[in-house]
């Protein structure tokens, strides 16, 4: 893949390299040791200030453990206020997550970093969905105005159209005509309509008068969020692989499209 991600944001911990995929959150010492002995570690979310994880030694024994901000470990199960079971949500997630499902993991907004951390963030920012509702889907942060994003978009537009994918647009951008096009987008009654028009050539169907306050902070807080993780593109993809719930991400388009489909079968 062209640029495939080098780095996505050296504050929070993150790395990524060929292939382009993530690492769920960053571990504790504790956890760190664990690994290096011969264990396995899965991140499953946050709750109440707690990590929680998936640790098998290596004789396979399997058991959840919560780590807490200063780097300390509690084995168990984590309950709720209410004397519901946090754990057997967060497990029921993760489940869900190697079966198929790519919603964030519970609680991972509260996650002290990693790809999770921003995959719920975005999860929660302003986008629009382009495709069928019932189709895998892939988060895309994009300029309207870059050529590359709108070469990027096109090179999928078919896939979208056959129900095999649905592209979930993140615009964002300080310049007046991202800033604007990308509120104008987050606005319309009918983004897709909106945003094949604009590329047929009519800026209209994009222009300012379309935008509304409430989408101006919307794209406002996009373009926030793609500077707190430093992204590099655009565009810029990340998401969650249906095959088997990993977290993918990369910078550019792809050098071969049909692999990056690929990603989307079961």
């Amino acid at each position: 893949m062209k640029a495939v991600v080098c780095g996505l944001a050296l504050a929070a911990g993150l790395f990524f390299s060929a292939p382009s995929f993530a690492q769920d959150a960053p571990r504790p010492a504790i956890l760190s040791q664990f690994q290096k002995a011969g264990g396995t570690v899965t991140y499953i979310g946050s709750a109440h200030g707690l990590d929680g994880w998936i640790v098998k030694n290596p004789k396979g024994q399997v058991q959840t453990v919560y780590t807490t901000a200063d780097g300390a470990l509690v084995a168990g199960m984590l309950f709720g206020p209410d004397g519901m079971s946090i754990t057997e949500k967060q497990l029921a997630a993760y489940h869900d997550k190697l079966t198929g499902a790519q919603a964030p993991l519970p609680g991972a907004q509260k996650a002290p970093g990693g790809a999770e951390k921003l995959y719920a963030e975005t999860a929660k920012a302003g986008w629009v969905a382009l495709g069928q509702s019932s189709a895998p889907y892939m988060y895309v942060f994009m300029n309207v105005a870059c050529d590359h994003c709108q070469a990027y978009w096109k090179a999928l537009a078919g896939a979208v159209k056959d129900g095999e994918l649905q592209v979930r647009l993140v615009p964002y951008g300080k310049e007046a005509v991202n800033r604007d096009g990308g509120a104008a987008l987050l606005s319309v009654a009918d983004p897709a309509a909106a945003w094949a028009s604009y590329l047929g050539g009519d800026g209209a169907a994009l222009a300012k008068d379309k935008a509304t306050p409430a989408a101006y902070a919307k794209i406002d807080a996009n373009t926030a969020l793609a500077d707190k993780w430093k992204l590099p593109g655009p565009p810029f993809s990340l998401f969650r692989r249906p095959s088997d719930g990993k977290l993918m991400a990369f910078a550019g388009t792809p050098s071969n499209m049909m692999l990056l489909l690929a990603d989307f079968l079961k």
